[in-house]
C-alpha cells in the first residue's frame, strides 16, 4: 500500500516521520591504521571515539576547501564512514589517495539500503514495527550506532539529526529496508512530503551536499565549524583553517533568508545589499504550507541579521530579510 504522506512539519517535533534524506553512502574503513589514519586526516578526534559511538568530522583539501562531510562510526573491526550518496565514491577515492604509507583500505559498501525517521517517536516506531530498538538508544549521543536484528534481516541503526529534530537511520540490505519501509506504512507512520522537508532542513539551517557544500567552501562558512576540533594536531586544510579563525578572516557565512511576498527566488540567484551588487548568492530554497519562502545563502559576513535584501531574480528583484545566521566558530 501507498504511505500516508504529511505536510504538517509538527510532526517531526510532535511524534515520528518517515523522510527521504536524498540517498546516503557507508563507507567501510579497514586495517590497522584505520583510527590513526582518519584522525590524522580528518577534523576530528576520531582516537577518542569509542566502540559503538561516533563524530561528525570533515575532509578537507589542502586549501581548507570541504570534499566530505562524514559521520565516523567506529565499530570493533572497522570504521563506517555516512556520507551523501553523491558524494561517496568521490571521498573514498581521496581517502585512498592519502592512505601511502598507512594499513588502511576504503570501499564503498555495495547494495545498503536506509530508511531514515524523524521525530521522538522514531524508536517507538521501529519497535511497533518488529525492530528490537535498545531501550537507552534514543538517549544515547548522536551518531551513536547499534545493531538490530529484526524481522526483516540484520539492520544496522544510527542515532541521527536531521531537518532540526533527532531521529534514528535504519541500514540494511534492500529487501530488509523494503520489508521495514512496508510495515512502517501498515502502521500508519507517515512519509514527509519532500518539498516539507527541505524547507525543514532550510529553516534549521543545516548545509546539504551540491547545495550549500560545494566544494569550493571553508567549514566554517557553511555552518560545520562544529566538526573542527581545534584542540587536536594537525590534519589535512588546518593551515588554512587556522590562519582564518586566528585573523578573523570569514568573508561570507550561511544565513537564512525570509522572503517578503509570495517571490521565490532560485539557487544561484545573486544577493544585493546596499552598494554591494554581489553582497552574496542563494543557495536553496523551500516554503512550508501557509508560510512565506525561505532561503539558505551565502552572504557576506558585513551584512547583519536584521537587514533587508534584495536577490536578483531575472529582471526582478526580491525583498529579503535575514533572519538568522549560522555560527562561524
Amino acid at each position: 500500500m501507498c504511505p500516508p504522506e504529511t505536510q504538517d512539519p509538527s510532526c517531526l517535533k510532535e511524534d515520528v516521520a518517515q523522510v527521504d534524506l536524498g540517498g546516503l553512502a557507508i563507507l567501510r574503513c579497514t586495517g590497522a591504521d584505520r583510527i590513526g589514519f582518519l584522525h590524522r586526516l580528518t577534523t576530528a578526534s576520531v582516537q577518542g571515539v569509542g566502540v559503538g559511538a561516533g563524530c561528525h568530522s570533515l575532509l578537507l583539501d589542502s586549501k581548507g576547501h570541504v570534499l566530505g562531510d562524514l559521520r565516523v562510526c567506529v565499530m570493533t573491526d572497522e570504521v563506517r564512514l555516512l556520507v551523501a550518496a553523491a558524494a561517496g565514491q568521490r571521498i573514498a577515492t581521496a581517502l585512498a589517495r592519502y592512505a601511502v604509507m598507512d594499513d588502511f583500505a576504503v570501499a564503498v559498501e555495495p547494495d545498503m539500503a536506509v530508511k531514515a525517521l524523524c521525530g521522538p517517536g522514531s524508536a517507538q516506531a521501529l519497535r511497533a514495527a518488529g525492530v528490537p530498538v535498545p531501550e537507552d538508544f534514543a538517549a544515547r549521543p548522536r551518531w551513536s550506532h547499534a545493531d538490530a536484528a529484526s524481522p526483516f534481516g540484520l539492520l544496522w541503526l544510527v542515532r541521527s539529526h536531521d531537518l532540526g529534530s533527532d531521529g534514528l537511520w535504519a541500514f540494511g540490505a534492500a529487501t530488509a529496508c523494503a520489508a521495514l519501509a512496508a510495515s512502517l506504512d501498515l502502521a500508519g507512520v507517515p512519509v514527509l512530503a519532500a518539498d516539507v522537508a527541505e524547507a525543514l532542513r532550510i529553516q534549521a539551517g543545516e548545509p546539504r551536499f551540491g547545495a550549500e557544500i560545494t566544494g569550493d567552501v571553508l567549514p566554517m562558512e557553511v555552518g560545520l565549524a562544529a566538526a573542527l576540533d581545534h584542540k587536536k594536531g594537525c590534519y589535512l586544510g588546518q593551515e588554512t583553517i587556522v590562519r582564518a579563525r586566528d585573523r578573523g578572516l570569514v568573508r561570507r557565512r550561511l544565513v537564512g533568508l525570509r522572503l517578503s511576498g509570495d517571490g521565490m527566488p532560485t539557487a544561484g540567484d545573486v544577493i544585493v545589499f546596499e552598494q554591494n551588487p554581489t553582497a552574496g548568492r542563494v543557495t536553496s530554497v523551500g516554503r512550508l504550507p501557509g508560510q512565506s519562502a525561505m532561503a539558505l545563502a551565502l552572504l557576506a559576513s558585513a551584512v547583519p541579521v536584521g537587514a533587508e535584501v534584495g536577490i536578483s531574480h531575472g529582471p526582478e528583484t526580491l525583498t529579503a530579510a535575514v533572519v538568522f545566521d549560522r555560527p562561524v566558530w
